[in-house]
C-alpha cells in the first residue's frame, strides 16, 4: 500500500513538473518554438512520460487553459457577495482572462500562435459546454444535444477568426468591444435579451478593474 501511494505521489510529481516546464518554455519560446524534447528537458523526465502524462502536446494546452480559466471562475465567485448566473459569472471571468493574456506580450504571444494554429474546441472542450449547459439552464432555453453542438461549433469558430483577423489588425479593434461580443456570442444566439449582453459588459468591465486578480498567472 505505502508502495502504490509513493508511487501515486511520484506521478503527480511527474506530472506537475512538465505542467511547469510546458508553461515556462511557451512563456519564453512561445507555442511554435516549443518542442516536446525541450519540455521533456526542462522537466527532467523521460521522452515517455510526456505522453503517458498528457498523450499528446495539445493535451498539456487543455490543462493549461481550463486551468487558468478554472483559477479566475474561483477568484469571481469569492468575490461576489451575492449569487449571479451563469452567464454573468463568465462574463466576468472572461474580461479578466483576455487582460491577462493581453497584458503580457509573452502571453499575448502564445496565444496568438494558439490561435492560428488550433481550433479552441480541442483546447476548451469539454469546459465550454458546460457554460453553455449553464445557459440553457439558467435562462430556461430548451435546448436539444444537436443544438448545443452546433453552439459549441459557432463559438469555437467565431471566436478563432475574429481573434485571427484582430491579431492581423489590431489597430482597428477596440479590445473591450472584441472581448465583449466574442463572451456574447452563444448567449446572443440562445435569445438571451441583448441587453443582459450590454449591462453584463458594463459590469465586467468595473469589476476588472476593482479586483486584484494580479496573482492569477496564465502561464508564469
Amino acid at each position: 500500500m505505502r508502495k502504490e501511494k509513493n508511487m501515486y505521489k511520484k506521478g503527480i510529481t511527474t506530472k506537475n513538473n512538465i505542467l511547469k516546464a510546458s508553461k515556462e518554455l511557451f512563456y519564453e519560446n512561445g507555442y511554435n518554438n516549443t518542442t516536446v524534447h525541450m519540455i521533456k528537458d526542462r522537466a527532467e523526465v523521460s521522452l515517455s512520460a510526456i505522453p503517458y502524462y498528457f498523450k499528446e502536446k495539445d493535451r498539456i494546452l487543455q490543462v493549461i487553459y481550463t486551468d487558468f480559466l478554472s483559477s479566475i471562475y474561483k477568484l469571481v465567485q469569492k468575490h461576489m457577495k451575492e449569487p449571479i448566473d451563469s452567464y454573468l459569472l463568465h462574463f466576468l471571468a472572461s474580461k479578466i482572462y483576455y487582460y491577462i493574456i493581453h497584458d503580457d506580450a509573452n502571453n499575448d504571444r502564445f496565444y496568438r500562435e494558439v490561435t492560428f494554429a488550433q481550433s479552441n474546441i480541442r483546447i476548451l472542450y469539454p469546459f465550454m459546454d458546460t457554460v453553455h449547459h449553464n445557459y440553457a439552464r439558467d435562462f430556461n432555453i430548451q435546448l436539444t444535444e444537436g443544438e448545443l453542438k452546433y453552439y459549441r461549433l459557432t463559438d469555437a469558430g467565431g471566436r478563432r477568426e475574429i481573434m485571427m483577423d484582430y491579431y492581423n489588425d489590431p489597430a482597428s479593434y477596440d479590445f473591450n468591444e472584441l472581448i465583449d461580443y466574442i463572451t456574447s456570442i452563444v448567449p446572443n444566439l440562445m435569445g438571451i435579451d441583448k441587453e443582459v449582453s450590454r449591462e453584463y459588459a458594463r459590469k465586467s468591465t468595473a469589476f476588472a478593474k476593482e479586483v486584484d486578480y494580479s496573482a492569477i498567472k496564465f502561464l508564469v
